[in-house]
């Protein structure tokens, strides 16, 4: 894992990300001018050297444009791009959606630029750049490497929720290879086998502690031994924060927080968070000005009631404040007093429906937050009478009010909607890494992953 400003990445994204850039331009290029040679009068050689730059600007166009389609189709989680690598359904669509706005914008280059394709080059652009696509996606094992081997100091039940944290969030970029107890033998024997000695014999590339009892604990010595050999040694909560981006409340204690200096805010970082906050926002509002009065026109069409909606929700410290968002269901929604949103929730209305779906109801929010009760990114803010409930039920729910809360933030775009106590659990981890390890970088991250999320319509009910 790369960290870039408290923020922790994957290297083989990375990695994968940056060849398959490489792949495309080039691959683009050279199926463009091998296709645009093919359908070249005998004297075109000429009017194709006159043509690069608009070959070059196909290439750089065809780049950002696959990437971000390829990631729109999920194609840099490394386990759906695994599962998708046999088939190339995703990737075709990727691919389809890629042409079609390549070729309208080359289409509307010509008008503002002064460049040309010569005939074919779009056909053979686009057949170049899946070819090229298609081989780093074939060879996918031999560009990021195969998944890391983990060993798991401990077998009891926080070993076993880390190994299925794993299994569930490593993106197929890790294998639990063994849970081991070192104060027991080895299965078949009546010896004791030392950490350092089963993480070689395992070729581990990671060792983490997670035993529940550290009573006896006596393999220290054998954990360094492991650093020392050129393995990565973490506790549990390291491991589960460096690469999983999620910090579990089952393996936290108070100290990890009190002694951690990201939570150390200057004063010149705050008012950076706070310019960014006005500046995103008033941009948001200003571009989705004409499109909501369309949707407020829509909303008193559809059903009776005001247009916007206003619920007390936990800010900062614990201090109440109004948050608006606009009306998505009935004016009785709550007569029988506050519950959580289900899925397929009758009391949405029908226009309320595609708002929710689309963020769009939470649109209204942008006051909030240039009156500085909320911050465009930051954990969700919950009702207090929830919030009174959960923080009797999760340990460290309280710390979500460290940070200012957000129109977007960490967990909404790693987590599904929730509506539980197990699911507000999950989300709490999500939330406790953007606590510790929030940024500017962070937040730019979160508001590009929201993109996606509103685009595809993710996440909401």
């Amino acid at each position: 894992m790369l960290r870039v400003f408290h923020h922790y990445f994957s290297a083989r994204k990375l990695t994968l990300f940056l060849i398959e850039g490489a792949a495309i331009a080039l691959a683009c290029v050279l199926g463009a001018m091998a296709c645009a040679r093919m359908l070249a009068p005998a004297d075109g050689s000429l009017a194709l050297a006159r043509s690069m730059t608009g070959l070059m600007l196909l290439g750089v166009t065809f780049v950002p444009t696959f990437q971000f389609s390829l990631y729109l189709m999920d194609l840099y989680d490394l386990r759906v791009a695994a599962e998708d690598r046999g088939r190339g359904a995703r990737l075709l669509k990727a691919a389809g959606v890629t042409t079609a706005v390549v070729g309208l914008l080359m289409l509307v280059a010509p008008a503002v630029l002064p460049i040309q394709l010569p005939p074919g080059a779009l056909l053979g652009g686009a057949v170049g750049a899946l070819v090229g696509t298609g081989l780093v996606r074939y060879s996918l094992r031999a560009v990021v490497g195969g998944p890391s081997r983990v060993l798991i100091v401990g077998d009891g039940l926080k070993a076993r929720a880390l190994a299925t944290a794993i299994e569930q969030g490593g993106e197929d970029s890790f294998h639990v290879v063994a849970m081991v107890d070192p104060r027991r033998p080895r299965a078949g024997t009546q010896e004791l086998e030392p950490v350092n000695v089963t993480a070689e014999r395992l070729k581990a590339d990671f060792v983490v502690q997670a035993a529940d009892d550290m009573r006896g604990a006596n393999w220290m010595d054998a954990l360094l031994r492991c650093r020392l050999d050129g393995r990565r040694v973490y506790e549990a909560a390291g491991f589960c924060e460096r690469v999983l981006r999620r910090i579990p409340v089952t393996h936290l204690r108070t100290s990890d927080f009190a002694f951690a200096d990201e939570l150390t805010v200057s004063g010149a970082r705050r008012a950076a968070k706070r310019v960014f906050d006005i500046l995103v926002a008033s941009t948001l509002l200003l571009c989705a000005a004409p499109f909501l009065l369309i949707v407020m026109a829509a909303i008193k069409l559809d059903s009776k009631g005001p247009l916007f909606y206003r619920q007390e929700r936990t800010g900062l410290n614990g201090k109440s404040y109004w948050l608006w968002k606009f009306r998505s269901m009935r004016t009785d929604a709550e007569k029988d007093g506050a519950v959580w949103a289900r899925t397929n929730d009758d009391r949405v209305t029908r226009v309320g429906r595609f708002i929710r779906k689309t963020r769009i109801d939470e649109i209204p929010q942008v006051l909030n937050i240039l009156t500085g009760d909320m911050s465009f990114v930051g954990p969700r803010p919950e009702r207090p009478v929830f919030i009174e409930q959960l923080k009797q039920q999760i340990p460290f729910y309280a710390l979500r009010e460290a940070v200012k809360p957000g129109l977007t933030g960490w967990a909404q775009i790693r987590y599904p909607y929730g509506a539980s106590v197990e699911d507000a659990r999950n989300k709490l981890e999500f939330d406790l890494y953007y606590v510790k390890n929030g940024s500017l970088f962070l937040d730019m991250s979160i508001i590009f992953h929201t993109v996606r999320h509103v685009l595809l319509a993710r996440g909401a009910r």
